[in-house]
């Protein structure tokens, strides 16, 4: 059963959420994957609380040619079938700081990340093109592994146009 995490205020709300993820991470990957959290005693339309997933995968892409973040860069991830194919877990767009964490929604294909092999995409064609800089990828994919996903993934994008490097980080 997944915990429920009732907070008024946002920094008790994160409070009580990361001592939620690590009583899922003591107790393994058997344990809970979501957690539901109640603010200010809403409740979505069905009447329990709403929903909201383990975000045990981040990412973060810097252009190292100027020496920033890469903001508004379109990432989507993608989990391996048993077919080889790919399926679509979440999307999104990176922020001002050039961070997206928000791949899992509530009514998703997955509450968070399941053993197996992901990749992400990264659009950083239009990253560049909007800052017209000429580039030689269109798009990155970085694929990975997930062998404990009690563990928290964070994959970083080291990024310019004409080179990038990744690696995993903490």
């Amino acid at each position: 059963m997944a915990p429920t995490v009732r907070a008024r205020h946002p920094p008790l709300r994160l409070l009580l959420l990361l001592l939620a993820a690590l009583l899922i991470a003591q107790f393994g990957p058997g344990a809970a994957a979501t957690v539901k959290i109640s603010s200010h005693g809403s409740n979505n339309a069905s009447g329990s609380p709403s929903e909201q997933t383990m975000q045990n995968l981040s990412t973060h892409i810097l252009d190292t040619t100027r020496g920033r973040p890469a903001a508004e860069v379109p990432v989507t991830l993608y989990r391996q079938t048993t077919s080889q194919t790919w399926t679509k877990i979440g999307a999104g767009i990176t922020d001002g700081d050039g961070r997206f964490r928000e791949f899992f929604a509530a009514d998703g294909p997955q509450p968070g990340l399941q053993t197996g092999v992901y990749k992400l995409h990264f659009e950083v064609g239009s990253y560049f093109r909007s800052r017209s800089v000429e580039s030689l990828y269109p798009f990155v994919e970085i694929v990975f592994v997930v062998v404990d996903p009690a563990q928290h993934y964070h994959i970083p994008l080291l990024l310019n146009p004409f080179g990038y490097s990744t690696y995993r980080g903490s």
